[in-house]
């Protein structure tokens, strides 16, 4: 919530953050504000534009809230905010949409219904607030415009949304002979959300008849498109950093001085100068720090830490910092990993061809040569013999197995794969399948054929 006047005058004035009941019963008080350093801990805080902040919203925060000076200056032009708590949505409650005719149509079948319901109903509840002067009735209440969206060439459809709300009538002639608690309660609520918490608690049966109801989306046609822009660079710096997790990270925005003013943001949020936080779950460690010079330090980093980093200079648009964290875990399971070289060529000149002599550092420097790493540490070499259809010579393919053999054993053998009559080599370890020396078997078992066959096809 804003700390906001009417014809706000620019004066430098300590303003102060108030709460009162919704039945102005009491008088104002204080709001009690979270006092953890740590602004991200606290559930109420301001910021430094002393707009009021309330995460985790609660039905004892329900109430009225005001911002004015310490001896009340401006109350007469202050904005007033009142808190309504309201069920969540339940997955059997939709949203309606369409164009006007069809906003009276819902408002026939939804809302008027309902309304006609409280004005002839016998029930208690109902009767006992008409007999006091109390008339209610459901209304939409509306929302701004969208912009004009969906477009096809010049002409797209602008949203509004009405919103479900019980409007209460008065009259006055009734009401003011009547110290009822329903009158109490109504006078200081002329327009209530549906799904109020405060309305089951007060009055369950009204409740019951309108918390359910759907809002609507009205649509109309629009031809003032929103032109799409060009994607220019926002920013005078890029830069991309890759750390390991538990790394250590200080930037400094380029361009800045003891005489600018520096500000920090992680995707969207606002990182304030001199308050220490971690976007990790219930973690007391400060790990992203802005200092009073405006520089930024990540601290002991994990996954969490990651994301879009961007300052600017006197809300000037300076740098975007992009910072991506590689668990651990990952490189460990890379470094572990046995490899398999990884190619394909045909004839003499192929780079894949036997004798195979490149060695770790040639493959990397080698185009299509990779060496990949291989869970199972199982190798193999597949070498298509001559015939009708190898004109271009013989084809040599090294490449990683999912499984190795069930007897665990490296062997070299003619089979068929592919429909085609094939030399394949199977070894076990690091790089062996770039190697010339291979143990040779007459045979090779049909279970290993299956697993190829299996891999292959």
């Amino acid at each position: 919530m804003e700390c906001r006047f009417c014809n706000d005058k620019e004066e430098k004035q300590t303003m102060i953050w108030y709460y009162q009941d919704r039945y102005r019963e009491n008088s104002e008080k204080v709001v009690q504000l979270g006092m953890d350093n740590n602004i991200s801990y606290n559930r109420i805080y301001t910021t430094p534009a002393l707009s009021l902040v309330i995460k985790h919203l609660d039905v004892t925060d329900a109430g009225i809230y005001l911002c004015h000076g310490l001896e009340g200056q401006e109350t007469e032009n202050k904005f007033n905010y009142r808190i309504e708590p309201v069920f969540k949505d339940h997955s059997v409650v939709h949203t309606e949409r369409g164009n006007i005719t069809e906003w009276e149509r819902y408002r026939e079948i939804y809302l008027g219904t309902i309304t006609t319901r409280f004005a002839v109903s016998q029930m208690s509840e109902l009767a006992d607030i008409r007999d006091v002067g109390i008339t209610l009735h459901v209304i939409s209440e509306w929302a701004s415009w969208s912009l004009c969206e969906r477009c096809i060439g010049n002409r797209g459809y602008k949203t509004s949304v009405g919103k479900c709300r019980l409007k209460r009538l008065i009259n006055a002639t009734i009401a003011n002979n009547s110290d009822s608690s329903i009158v109490k309660f109504f006078r200081r609520s002329p327009l209530l959300p549906c799904k109020s918490i405060l309305l089951e608690h007060e009055f369950p049966g009204v409740s019951t008849a309108v918390k359910h109801l759907p809002d609507f989306i009205l649509e109309e046609r629009c031809k003032k498109c929103v032109g799409r822009k060009k994607k220019t660079r926002k920013y005078r710096y890029v830069k991309r950093f890759v750390l390991t997790e538990g790394a250590y990270l200080t930037v400094v925005c380029p361009e800045s001085s003891l005489e600018t003013q520096v500000s920090w943001k992680k995707d969207s949020i606002t990182l304030e100068k001199g308050v220490r936080r971690s976007f990790r779950k219930l973690d007391p460690t400060a790990r992203v720090v802005v200092d009073a010079f405006g520089t930024l330090y990540l601290i002991d980093v994990s996954i969490h830490e990651g994301g879009n980093y961007t300052c600017s200079i006197n809300n000037v648009n300076v740098m975007q910092l992009k910072v991506i964290i590689v668990p651990k875990s990952r490189l460990l399971t890379r470094g572990l990993l046995r490899r398999c070289v990884n190619c394909r060529s045909r004839g003499d000149l192929g780079s894949c061809k036997d004798p195979f002599t490149m060695n770790s550092t040639e493959i990397e420097m080698e185009r299509g040569v990779d060496a990949v790493p291989c869970a199972s540490g199982w190798c193999g070499k597949i070498i298509e013999r001559h015939g009708l259809n190898n004109e271009y010579g013989t084809a040599t393919q090294r490449l990683c197995f999912q499984r190795g053999p069930d007897d665990g054993e490296e062997r070299c053998a003619y089979t068929v794969w592919n429909y085609k009559k094939v030399y394949m080599c199977l070894c076990h370890g690091d790089l062996c399948n770039g190697t010339t020396k291979l143990s040779i078997t007459n045979g090779l078992i049909f279970t290993t054929f299956c697993v190829l066959l299996r891999w292959f096809i």
